[in-house]
C-alpha cells in the first residue's frame, strides 16, 4: 500500500533580495499551484530554474517546487534528480528546514521503489535534523511528515509495533499545527495506524483508528480534495474487509472487496489498493472453500504484482544508470579541477622559480660589481 504523503513549503524569506523579480513572480506562481496544478507548477519552476544568474534562494525554491511537484505526479527519478540537487544547495546554505523535507521526499520515493535500506538512510538523516536548533518547535507539520514516512517505512518492513509508534509521533505533531493540511496527513496516519494494528490483529483498536481517519462527507467539500476523500474512504473499507476478514467472515468481506471495486470501476488503477483487495479475495475464498474463484483472484493478483514489480525494476534499473552517468560527470569534473589544479599549481611554482633565478643574477651582478669596485680601491 503505498501512500504518499503530503509535504508542504515553509520558506521564510526568500523574497526578500531578489536579483530578478520576474523569477519570483514566476516561483510564487509556481508555489500556489503545486497542490491544485502540479503539472504547471512544474512547468513553472524548470523556467524559472533554466534562467540564468540566480540566487542560491532562487535555485532551492525552484528545486524544492521540482522535488515535489515530481512526487505528487509520480515521477521518481526526476524526485531524486531535483532533490539531491537541492541537497547540495541546502547543505552550502545550512538550510536545515529545507534539507529535512527533501530528505523525506526523497526517502517516500525511494520506499515507492521498495529500496527499503535506502529509504531508512534517508529518513534517518531527517529524523537526526529535527533536533537542530534551527526547527523550530513550531514546525510541527515538518517533523509530523517525517514521523509519518518512518512509520510507513516500518509498516512495509512488518515492524508494526515501532511503525504505531512513529504513527502516534506523527498525530501528536498534526494536533499541534495549525497547517491546512495537517488536517488531511492525520487523517492518513490514523487510516496506516489502524492497517498497522491489523498486522497485529489487534481488530478492535484498527477499527477504533479507521473510524478516526474517516471524513464526514458534508465538510469534505471544503476541507479536502475529492480524489484524496474517495481514496481515504475507500482504503478504509479494505481495512474493514481486512478486519471481517481476520474474523472469519470471508462472505462479509468480499461484499466490501467488490463494492471496493464497482467503485473504483472508472478511476485511475492503483497498485496499492486493487493488489490487496485480489489478495485477499483470494484468501476468503480459499476460506469458503471456493476452489475456482481462488485461483481465479490469486491469478489476477500475482499478475498485477509481476507487472508492478516489472515496472519497479525498470525504475530501479534506470536508476541505476542515471547515478552511473551522474557519477561519471562529477569524476569528469573532479578530473578537470584536478587537471587545473596541477596546470595552477605547476605556473605558481615556475613563476616562483623564475622570480628566485632573476632575484640570484641580479644579486651575483651587485656582487660581481662590488668586486670590481674593491679591486681597484686596492
Amino acid at each position: 500500500m503505498k501512500r504518499f504523503i503530503l509535504i508542504t513549503m515553509l520558506f521564510f524569506g526568500f523574497f526578500g533580495a531578489a536579483n530578478e523579480p520576474t523569477v519570483d513572480v514566476i516561483l510564487t506562481k509556481a508555489q500556489k499551484l503545486m497542490l491544485q496544478n502540479p503539472i504547471e507548477a512544474f512547468r513553472l519552476a524548470k523556467t524559472a530554474f533554466d534562467k540564468k544568474n540566480l540566487s542560491h534562494e532562487q535555485k532551492l525554491q525552484s528545486l524544492f517546487i521540482l522535488t515535489n511537484t515530481s512526487n505528487m505526479l509520480q515521477k521518481p527519478l526526476d524526485v531524486i534528480k531535483y532533490g539531491n540537487k537541492a541537497l547540495d544547495i541546502a547543505d552550502d546554505n545550512g538550510d536545515a528546514i529545507t534539507k529535512v523535507k527533501i530528505l523525506g521526499i526523497l526517502g517516500n520515493t525511494y520506499q515507492s521503489l521498495q529500496l527499503n535500506e535506502k529509504t531508512r538512510v534517508y529518513l534517518d538523516q531527517a529524523e537526526a535534523l529535527l533536533s537542530s536548533p534551527k526547527i523550530s518547535d513550531t514546525l510541527s507539520m515538518v517533523k509530523g511528515n517525517i514521523f509519518y514516512l518512518k512509520a510507513m517505512n516500518y509498516f512495509y518492513s512488518l515492524d508494526s509495533g515501532i511503525a504505531i509508534s512513529y504513527f502516534n509521533k506523527a498525530i501528536n505533531q498534526y494536533l499541534q499545527s495549525k497547517n491546512p493540511l495537517a488536517e488531511i496527513n492525520i487523517k492518513m496516519a490514523y487510516l496506516n495506524k489502524g492497517f498497522s494494528l491489523i498486522q497485529q490483529k489487534q481488530t478492535k483498536l484498527a477499527l477504533e483508528n479507521l473510524n478516526l481517519a474517516s471524513i464526514n462527507m458534508i465538510e469534505a467539500s471544503n476541507r479536502y480534495p475529492p480524489q484524496f476523500v474517495e481514496l481515504q474512504q475507500s482504503f478504509i473499507e479494505l481495512g474493514k474487509a481486512k478486519i471481517l476478514a481476520l474474523e472469519n467472515k470471508p462472505d462479509l468481506s468480499n461484499v466490501i472487496l467488490f463494492e471496493i471495486l464497482k467503485q473504483r470501476k472508472n478511476q485511475v488503477a492503483r497498485d496499492d489498493i486493487e493488489n490487496d483487495i485480489y489478495a485477499l479475495l483470494s484468501k476468503n475464498f480459499l476460506q469458503q472453500k471456493d476452489i475456482k474463484n481462488h485461483h481465479y483472484y490469486e491469478s489476477v493478483y500475482k499478475k498485477r504484482v509481476a507487472e508492478s514489480n516489472l515496472a519497479s525494476a525498470k525504475l530501479v534499473n534506470q536508476l541505476i544508470l542515471q547515478e552511473e552517468s551522474n557519477s561519471a560527470l562529477e569524476k569528469q569534473s573532479i578530473n578537470k579541477n584536478y587537471i587545473l589544479l596541477i596546470i595552477f599549481t605547476a605556473t605558481f611554482f615556475t613563476i616562483i622559480i623564475v622570480f628566485m633565478l632573476i632575484k640570484t643574477v641580479r644579486k651575483e651582478q651587485i656582487r660581481r660589481v662590488l668586486r670590481k669596485e674593491a679591486t681597484r680601491n686596492i
